[in-house]
Parts: C-alpha cells; structure tokens; sequence
C-alpha cells in the first residue's frame, strides 16, 4: 500500500536541516538580481561592457563549482563541503562589498559563482544518501519546493533593501549564508546504513544493476540533453521573446514566471506524491511530452498571446515531472563513490544549457520566426523522448528501474 502524503511529508525528518539550510540560503539571494545594477551604483567608473564581464564570472565560476564538488566531497565529505560552500559566499560578497580593482571584482564574482555552485549537487547527493530509494523522488521536489521558495522571497527582499540602499545587499546575502551553514553545522543528518559501504560502491547503482556504471550515466546525460537546453530558454530569452519579437508588454513576462513559480509551490509535492507508483521510465517520458507540448505552444503566442500562459503551464508541469525524476535516476545507477561527482556533472549539464541555449536559438529566432522556432525546440525534446524510450529497454544503459525494499537506516 503506497503511503500518504502526511507519512511522505514526515519521510523527510532526516533532511530537514538540509531543507531549512537550503531555503535561508535562497531567500538570501540578495545581491545576484541587483548585482548590475549594484556595480553601476557603486562603481561609476565601471561601463556597461565591463559589469558584463563581471555578472558573467559568475557563471564560470558556477561551473567549475559543479565540475569541482565531487572531488571536494571525496575528500571532505559532504556535509563539510555545503557548509564551505554557504560561508564561502558569505565572505565573498563582503569582500565584494569594498573591492575597487576590476580584477579583484572578476576573481571575487567567479569564487562567489563556485561557492554558490558548491551547495547545488552537494544537496542532492545528501538526499541521495538519505533517503530511502521510494520515497527519494519526493524528496527531492522537497528540496526544488525550498529552492523556489527561497528564490521567491529573496529578491522582494532584495528590493526593498535597494529602496533604502544598494549598501545592504551584500549584508543581507552574507547574513543569510552565516544562518544557513550555522543551521546546516548543527543539523543531524541521518544517513542509510550502507551509504559509504566500499564492497557496494565499486560498479553497482542503488538500483542493484551491476556492468559499466559510466555508460549508464553518459547515456542518460545525452537522452536529456533535450530537457537543459529546453528548460534554460524562459529564464534566459522568454522577456526578449515576449517584448521585442511579440510587441507585448513586459507584464505578459511577469505572468509567465508567476504561473510557474505558482504550480510549482502549490503542486509539485502533491504531483510527484501522486506519481510515486509509476517507474522512473514511465515518468520521465510523460514528463518529456509535457515539455515538448508546452514548448511548441509557445510558438503559437502569435496568434493569442493567452496561449503563453497555457504553454506555460504544461511545460510547467513537465518541469515538475522531470527535475524530481532526473537526480532519482542518477542516484539510482550511481555507485556510492560517483554519487556526488555524477550530481555535479548533472548540475553543470544544466548551466551549460543556460549559457548555450540563447547562444542557438536567438538567432533561429530571427530567421525563421516564432512558430517554427519552438516547434524546432518541441522536435528536439520528441528526439530526446525517443533515445530515452530506447536506452531505457536495456539494463546496460538505464539500469534496473524497479522498486527496492527500503533499507535498515542508521543514524550518524
């Protein structure tokens, strides 16, 4: 008998001080919204060409982050590494605070990036480690609630301290992160019996497949290819979309983000709560159709701008169906010893999606047009549907994707 929401819910007691950790960190995300902005108030003699240079660095370092947090946890643990992570930003943005030298700008924004990266896939593999295999899925939209939660909250905050003064941001961020790795440092993290079991980490997933661990992971990463570059494109060029190629004006933009963040706050828990029954297989090819629906509808802003808002909230729903699913999987066909550098390659997959992804479709954009742009994006993510629905047939490159007794916990 599957159980309730209310036992799900108090399923997630061992990562708590993660969740709480995760979400003060997140509503302090105050200088990154206003970080232009902020350069150019504080720093007149910055042009706009150079605090590109700069909000930029964030991003590479964001990426050597995820590439960097596997080898850090190997060494230090994960725990350790998150809490590094929170308190590295904290100091970070204060020695942003009173740097006047470019250079020391750029390294300062790129070791901001890294710190800030560090926590992203060090979060997951906690889960990964904490969580029993059935109710792992949960757990992790439990984690994507605190995100967005927290990424909701920490720019009203933002800018209501930018209203008194540009000042207080890097206070607020720093303040924040203190919190949370104080939190994180005193939180008890109960971990499963056999998480660090040497014996079981050499070849074989959670899931008990045994064979080539590297061509279970690279070939997921490559059927999902589709889903990052898919997903970067509201976030990166939906307000160019809308304003310049659309005429419309920028509330449409706000009415977008708002019927995301809102389906994702007041659904997502209960839809992968709903979805727990079904394979990992199953769930990542409905989550997939959702998205390429959604996206080809966007296209169709042409005709009825409305239509964004219904394209919106079905790959909406596909996002909620996929992001949950994805580190799952990964977990499911890591060994113990690749957990936390798989969850960091996963994370930069992502980001590198957000760099490329306006990079490819601005420019199909402007020569083909709305209509057949996001169809191309549709197309792209029904091509990623059809390689995951092939490597998923086979045990060699998806693993074995059926459910497990869950396993005796002990507390560490």
């Amino acid at each position: 008998m599957k159980p309730g929401l209310r036992a799900n819910i108090a399923g997630l007691r061992p990562i708590s001080g993660l969740l709480t950790a995760v979400a003060v960190s997140r509503s302090s995300v105050m200088l990154f919204p206003f970080y232009g902005v902020y350069l150019a108030t504080d720093r007149y003699e910055l042009t706009v060409g150079t605090i590109g240079l700069i909000v930029g660095m964030f991003g590479i370092g964001s990426l050597v982050g995820d590439f960097a947090s596997g080898a850090l946890a190997t060494r230090m643990g994960e725990k350790r590494v998150a809490i590094v992570g929170f308190l590295g930003v904290a100091a970070t943005v204060l020695a942003i605070s009173v740097a006047t030298e470019l250079w020391t700008l750029v390294a300062l924004t790129a070791l901001w990036g890294l710190c800030y990266e560090l926590v992203n896939p060090i979060a997951y593999t906690m889960v990964a480690r904490a969580v029993p295999e059935d109710k792992r899925r949960f757990a992790f939209a439990a984690v994507r609630l605190a995100i967005n939660l927290g990424m909701g909250i920490g720019p009203l905050i933002a800018g209501i301290l930018f209203k008194f003064s540009p000042h207080l941001l890097p206070w607020g961020t720093a303040i924040g992160y203190l919190a949370s790795a104080f939190i994180l440092a005193r939180a008890r993290i109960v971990e499963l019996a056999g998480a660090d079991d040497e014996q079981s980490s050499t070849t074989a997933g959670d899931d008990g497949g045994s064979g080539r661990p590297g061509v279970r992971f690279w070939s997921f990463a490559l059927a999902t290819t589709p889903i990052h570059f898919a997903y970067a494109l509201p976030t990166t060029v939906g307000s160019v979309y809308v304003i310049a190629m659309l005429d419309e004006p920028a509330g449409w933009v706000s009415a977008i983000f708002a019927v995301n963040s809102f389906m994702i706050i007041t659904c997502e828990i209960g839809l992968n709560h709903a979805m727990l029954g079904l394979s990992r297989r199953a769930t990542l090819l409905i989550g997939y159709a959702c998205a390429a629906a959604g996206f080809v509808l966007m296209g169709f802003g042409t005709v009825q701008t409305w239509l964004l808002l219904v394209a919106t909230a079905v790959w909406t729903m596909g996002e909620m169906i996929i992001y949950p699913v994805m580190p799952d999987h990964i977990t499911a066909i890591s060994p113990n010893r690749l957990k936390a550098r798989n969850m960091g390659l996963y994370t930069a997959h992502y980001n590198l999606g957000v760099v490329f992804a306006p990079l490819v479709f601005l420019p199909l954009l402007d020569v083909l047009g709305s209509v057949a742009s996001w169809s191309i994006v549709g197309g792209t993510l029904l091509v990623g549907l059809l390689a995951t629905a092939v490597i998923s047939n086979s045990p060699r490159t998806w693993g074995v994707d059926k459910p497990r007794p869950t396993p005796a916990v002990a507390t560490t």
